[in-house]
Formats: structure tokens, C-alpha cells, sequence
């Protein structure tokens, strides 16, 4: 195993310039783009040696392409989430008529004290996003934790909240 740490950070000292503006390249953010390349790092090396050292370089690229690939479709699937919920569940809309606007009002209770139910840390980092927009990134580092753990936390909140108002409907 130790050859192996040799080894892999050899190959990563060797090639971790081009592998992060590949991904820069791709994913756009500096920041994603290291962490996804050092996630690489990790799981290569959790992994073990794959042979000779032109097949550890393949393994080290493709591994590096298909993080950006996950990265890209984990975003889809969090974008198509975090969307699920309409922004008149958010905030009072304009409404036609008094009952329209008492149901709104009874909406937003609903969404209130499913945010309620929450740790006040993911209640924040919800708001923090949704209302104030900020990027999962900046999340990341406000609460020291890795991009993967904000999206998650969102992730399980929007769905928290998602099966709150749904229930509150029926």
C-alpha cells in the first residue's frame, strides 16, 4: 500500500495541473474543480494500483472525466429537486380573490413550519440559498464542509419541505 501512495502521488504531482484545468474547462469553477479532482485523489487511492504506470495514467484521466460527469448529471438532479418547489410555495403571489389569497397565506404556514421542523444550521443554509441566492460553494466554506455535503443537505431539505406541503394539500 505504501508504493501505491508513492506512486499515485507521483502521478498526481506529475499530471494535477492538466487534470484541474480539464475540469476547469468543463465544470467552470475553480473551486468544484479542485475538489472534484482531490475527490479523485481519494478514491484512487482507497482503490489500490491498477497496473503498470500508462495504465494508472488512463485509470487517473478517465476517473477525472467521469467525476465531471457525475458532477454534471448529481447538478441536474439537484436543479430538477430544488425546482420542485414552485416559487408561489415560497411567497405571496398576486391573488384574484380573498380565498385565493387565504390559501396562499395558509401555504406559506405550512412551508413555515416545515422549516420549523428543521436544524437551524439546514433551515439557514436553505434560506441562505434559495432566498438570498447564494452558491453552494460559498455555503460550503461559510459552514466548513464540502460542496457534496451543502448539496446534499439541500437536497434533503427540498425534499422535507416537498413532502410537508405535500401532506398539508391532502
Amino acid at each position: 500500500m505504501k508504493f501505491w501512495r508513492q506512486t499515485l502521488a507521483k502521478l498526481f504531482e506529475d499530471h494535477r495541473r492538466q487534470l484541474l484545468l480539464m475540469v476547469i474547462r468543463r465544470v467552470r469553477d475553480r473551486e468544484i474543480a479542485a475538489e472534484l479532482v482531490q475527490d479523485v485523489y481519494t478514491r484512487l487511492m482507497q482503490a489500490g494500483d491498477s497496473g503498470v504506470g500508462d495504465a494508472n495514467t488512463k485509470v487517473l484521466y478517465a476517473s477525472v472525466r467521469n467525476a465531471v460527469i457525475d458532477h454534471h448529471r448529481s447538478n441536474a438532479g439537484r436543479s430538477r429537486v430544488m425546482n420542485g418547489i414552485l416559487p408561489e410555495q415560497l411567497w405571496l403571489c398576486e391573488t384574484t380573490s380573498p380565498q385565493d389569497h387565504a390559501e396562499a397565506r395558509q401555504t406559506l404556514s405550512a412551508l413555515d413550519r416545515a422549516l420549523l421542523e428543521l436544524t437551524p444550521k439546514a433551515r439557514e443554509m436553505f434560506i441562505l440559498h434559495r432566498v438570498e441566492g447564494i452558491s453552494n460553494a460559498k455555503l460550503a466554506k461559510k459552514y466548513g464542509i464540502s460542496v457534496s455535503a451543502v448539496e446534499k443537505q439541500l437536497a434533503r431539505t427540498m425534499r422535507h419541505c416537498q413532502e410537508r406541503l405535500a401532506a398539508y394539500r391532502d
